[in-house]
């Protein structure tokens, strides 16, 4: 159980350090309205790790074979994509407001949690990762094998979190606002070609579906 809980753990904190759209958008607001707003992307982004792990962990992913419910999801989360790119691409043609007023606990908590409820590759990880059991040596996983893994990963993802938060937060003290527009230019386009890779992707599936 020890070796299952710190593999899971591990697997948590590289996962986490991949760039991707919940840490860019994570670093995008975090920059503009402090600790806490990078703090709640963050978290907010658990709730679809959560669903999107019980799903693979249980079993229960061929729902998720279904090519309609993949075209819904691609489709929806390339859109997502694409307006937080061109949210930060408007951000990056003016100065940085530093606390402004729009930062309503619930806003950038919806947006993390969004951002990975609507990524249709995670369950693709989380297939992969639940391989991880068996590849272990539990054959035949118990309720209780897949609870000790899922709690190391989402402990570990939780750390993440804070630290993550923590960084950013010391970071933007030590930011200027040319290096604020930047970060936000740079952010603005990593999520823009996420978005339309993503909407590439779903429509060559859609296409193969006529």
């Amino acid at each position: 159980m020890d070796v299952l809980f710190f593999t899971a753990f591990v697997m948590a904190i590289s996962f986490a350090l991949q760039p991707g759209p919940i840490g860019f958008e994570a670093l995008r607001r975090g920059i503009a309205h402090g600790w806490g707003a990078a703090l709640r992307v963050e978290l907010g982004s658990l709730v679809g790790d959560g669903v999107w792990a019980l799903i693979a962990l249980v079993g229960a992913a061929i729902l998720f074979q279904n090519p309609f419910v993949t075209l819904l999801l691609g489709f929806f989360g390339s859109g997502l994509l694409l307006r937080f790119g061109w949210q930060a691409w408007r951000a990056s043609r003016s100065d940085v407001v530093i606390a402004a007023a729009d930062n309503r606990p619930g806003n950038h908590f919806v947006a993390g949690a969004m951002l990975s409820l609507s990524n249709p590759q995670n369950i693709t990880a989380w297939l992969g990762m639940s391989g991880v059991i068996v590849g272990l040596g539990f054959l035949d996983p118990q309720p209780v094998h897949i609870l000790v893994f899922f709690s190391g990963f989402m402990i570990a993802q939780i750390c993440w979190c804070f630290f993550f938060a923590t960084v950013v937060e010391f970071g933007r003290r030590l930011l200027n606002q040319r290096l604020f527009r930047w970060i936000n230019l740079a952010c603005a386009a990593f999520l823009t070609y996420l978005g339309v890779t993503l909407l590439l992707q779903t429509a060559r599936l859609s296409l193969g579906m006529l």
